[in-house]
């Protein structure tokens, strides 16, 4: 039963005009029956069947089906109360042309999943159809389309079939056959027929409802005792009203002239009111199982193979550029370090800091820029997650070769020793375990020495095959000082040799070594055996060690001073080419002054401050302050003073000694002066973890990677990483690209398919189920 209460239907034109299709509609219907709905275009016959089949929106009123209130309803309500009540016959039939008899009229069914073929074969038996199942509709009269039409409505026992002019393209005949059938049908459930055809409303219609301009004109229903026939009682001659005579009830009036003439009863009456009130009827929710969605997806495929084919080999070229892009976009430079590092069995990398290369000229070649605490912090804030250890400047004095402070082609000559170690690492007992496994002294000092040191057993065995001092002999008489042959400064105290295992670890390197196989020092670098053991010189082997943690504060015992710094008198740089570094000598002549009190060389004097003194006029040398300022050697503008110390020149003196200073002053000074030599120059990053990070920021803050491997790598990681942004653009370009192509096929397969879009949408399908449809194509696509 449909009730319709106050129903209003209004469109907006795009000129904002407002066009009222229904105006307050108050109707009720039975739950049988052939209801025919009549009118002029534009009337709203079309409008009132959307309604109650949910195909539009309602403006204003109610409509109640089987106690359902529609104007209550969401869009799946819509979908569901279609697919359970609902089954809509259209003028133009509306077969969906890929499907055939059979998949048209079993997709109502597919739609409830309620699927039975016998009930398939009853419709096509009651439309006369049966047999026709593999047919499409291409292969089909008008007629026999609109029966199809019919089969796919009433085979889900619809509870109403909304048929909008179903015989406006069929021939008299047919179209007889057509209504003959609905009239048959109407008996079970209610069918409402919108037509321009009165004739046959005349004929078949339990009720006719008559529109104009949006409102009800008329409301009749047949007459249960109007009768279609010319009658003769006595005198009277009783005739239907509209009714079409034949030659024989021409006769009859003719033959009976003086019969009074009467006429019937309307063949159809105002309708009267409907007092039932309707039983509730549930709407199921149920909808297309995901099979039967992509079979039906495949069947829209149908004969687009071509365009398929050329999309997706489109989509399937610009994917493979954009994977090129996504390679360089993502690459990780930093994986590809720490998998090199991992290939080398490479577990640190030495990070030196340089300088300005105008800055560089002006160093001494066992010189490096030194390293604060804002730097280390700098690395830590990049990410990594290892331990980063200072370097000190203290190295191992191995021969007399200058130092360098790393491996460099004249560190080996012709031996696979080498003639300096790399400084002096300040770590803990868990360090050397890391490295070397369970810690084995193979000599120690009982006694060591604060700022003494551990060396590995490679740097001993250094020392053992370059230093004269110690050629022929045991790691034993290493320990304690150790100084190379004809140095008189920079030794420093061994407390101990542990084992490391160098020797077994690269055996076939030494075997080339001893055999002769490297002729050149290129010999060495050329040879990957090599590389892997260079590789551990620079993560271990390499160092001096140091367990104080207090290193720093007692390093500069091991140090002399003046080597690496230049000294401002008054704002002017002293200079000695001869001594490039301020001397300080102890003599007792300097016990005759106070504190903080020294005595010049006349000779220096004048050089530094412009004077004539000599001999014979120093004694007339008035006493005056100076102040002494050292700075490192690449501080050009002397921005960063290492220390500042304010002196008195009591007296000149002919002595060739730049100062001379008093005994008791001397210890504190000389403490000033050699800590400012030790420093960290370098630092030493163990493990791999973010290490990518590390060498990026390495170039900002101005340092170098000190391996082979490492340094090469980081290069080539660094000029793909300049094509970054450059491929992010094309792969930004080719995204889009690729988005087109999908929206350009999408949009063209549901544009041409808008006609059996609006086809499912009647038979009660639902918009996710649509996009599933619709989806699985474009996927389709992005598969292939």
């Amino acid at each position: 039963m449909i009730k319709i209460s106050g129903l209003n239907k209004i469109y907006k034109s795009k000129k904002r005009k407002k066009c009222h299709a229904l105006n307050d509609i108050n109707i009720t219907l039975p739950d049988t029956g052939l209801v025919f709905v009549l009118g002029k275009s534009g009337s709203g016959k079309s409008t009132l069947l959307n309604l109650i089949g949910g195909l539009d929106s309602i403006t204003s009123g109610k409509i109640e089906v089987d106690g359902n209130n529609l104007s209550k309803f969401n869009e799946s309500d819509f979908c569901n109360y279609r697919n359970a009540h609902i089954g809509f016959i259209f003028q133009d039939y509306h077969l969906i042309n890929e499907l055939t008899v059979y998949e048209n009229i079993v997709l109502s069914l597919d739609l409830r999943q309620a699927v039975d073929r016998d009930k398939v074969k009853n419709a096509l038996e009651k439309v006369d159809l049966a047999g026709y199942e593999d047919r499409y509709p291409s292969e089909l009269s008008g007629g026999q389309q609109q029966r199809v039409a019919i089969a796919r409505a009433i085979v889900k026992n619809p509870r109403i079939i909304l048929a909008d002019e179903p015989t406006g393209n069929l021939d008299t005949n047919t179209a007889r056959s057509i209504i003959d059938l609905l009239k048959q049908l109407s008996k079970d459930c209610l069918i409402l027929i919108v037509s321009h055809n009165t004739s046959d409303a005349n004929n078949y219609a339990d009720r006719i409802i008559e529109l104009s301009q949006g409102k009800i004109l008329s409301d009749k229903s047949r007459n249960s005792k109007f009768k279609d026939e010319i009658t003769l009682k006595g005198k009277n001659l009783i005739y239907p009203a509209g009714t079409c005579l034949s030659d024989s009830d021409i006769k009859l009036i003719n033959d009976n002239k003086t019969s009074k003439l009467i006429k019937q009863t309307d063949k159809f009456i105002d309708t009267a009111p409907m007092e039932q009130q309707p039983k509730r009827a549930y709407i199921v929710n149920k909808g297309l199982l995901f099979r039967k969605k992509l079979n039906l997806s495949s069947k829209f495929l149908k004969n687009k193979s071509l365009v398929i084919t050329l999309s997706s080999f489109m989509v399937a070229v610009i994917m493979v550029i954009m994977a090129l892009a996504q390679t360089i976009i993502t690459f990780d430079g930093g994986k590809i370090i720490a998998s090199e590092m991992m290939k080398t069995e490479q577990s640190s990398v030495l990070l030196n800091k340089a300088v300005a290369k105008e800055k560089a000229e002006l160093l001494d070649t066992n010189y490096r820029a030194e390293i604060n605490e804002g730097d280390i912090n700098a690395f830590y804030n990049t990410g990594y997650n290892g331990k980063i250890y200072p370097v000190f400047n203290v190295t191992v004095p191995i021969s007399s070769v200058k130092n360098t402070l790393g491996i460099s082609s004249s560190n080996f000559g012709n031996s696979i020793y080498m003639k300096e170690a790399l400084g002096t690492l300040a770590v803990d007992e868990e360090f050397l375990k890391r490295k070397f496994g369970e810690v084995k002294y193979l000599a120690e000092l009982k006694n060591p020495y604060p700022e003494g040191l551990i060396i590995t057993d490679y740097i001993a065995d250094c020392i053992l095959a370059s230093n004269k001092n110690y050629q022929g002999q045991e790691y034993t008489d290493i320990l304690g000082e150790c100084r190379p042959a004809g140095w008189t400064y920079d030794s420093v105290k061994i407390n101990a040799v542990i084992y490391t295992g160098y020797k077994e670890k690269f055996s076939s390197l030494f075997e080339k070594f001893y055999s002769g196989a490297f002729k050149k020092t290129k010999d060495y670098y050329d040879d990957k055996e090599f590389q892997r053991f260079s590789n551990d010189i620079y993560s271990s082997l390499g160092y001096s060690f140091s367990l104080n943690p207090n290193y720093s504060e007692v390093a500069y015992l091991t140090r002399d001073f003046g080597s690496h710094e230049k000294t401002v008198i008054n704002g002017k740089e002293f200079i000695d080419n001869s001594t490039p570094y301020v001397s300080f000598q102890n003599i007792d002549e300097c016990k005759l002054f106070g504190e903080n009190t020294i005595i010049m060389s006349y000779k220096k004097y004048n050089e530094i401050f412009g004077t004539s003194y000599d001999t014979s006029t120093i004694k007339s040398f008035t006493p005056h302050s100076i102040t002494l300022t050292s700075y490192r050697y690449y501080d050009v503008d002397n921005q960063n003073p290492l220390y500042t110390v304010e002196f008195t020149i009591e007296a000149l003196t002919t002595a060739s000694d730049t100062f001379l200073i008093a005994e008791e002053m001397y210890p504190e000074l000389e403490k000033t002066m050699r800590s400012a030599e030790v420093y960290c120059y370098s630092l030493y990053f163990e493990g791999t973890d973010g290490i990518g990070d590390v060498l990026d920021a390495a170039e900002t803050l101005n340092y170098e990677p000190q391996s082979f491997s490492i340094e090469g790598v980081h290069t080539m990681t660094r000029a793909v990483e300049v094509f970054v942004p450059i491929f992010e653009l094309i792969g930004i370009i080719l995204a889009v690209g690729v988005v087109f192509i999908f929206v350009n096929f999408s949009s063209k397969m549901i544009n041409g398919k808008m006609h059996e879009i609006g086809i499912l949408k009647a038979l009660g399908t639902k918009n996710s189920t649509i996009c599933v449809v619709f989806g699985i194509q474009v996927a389709l696509i992005a598969f292939l």
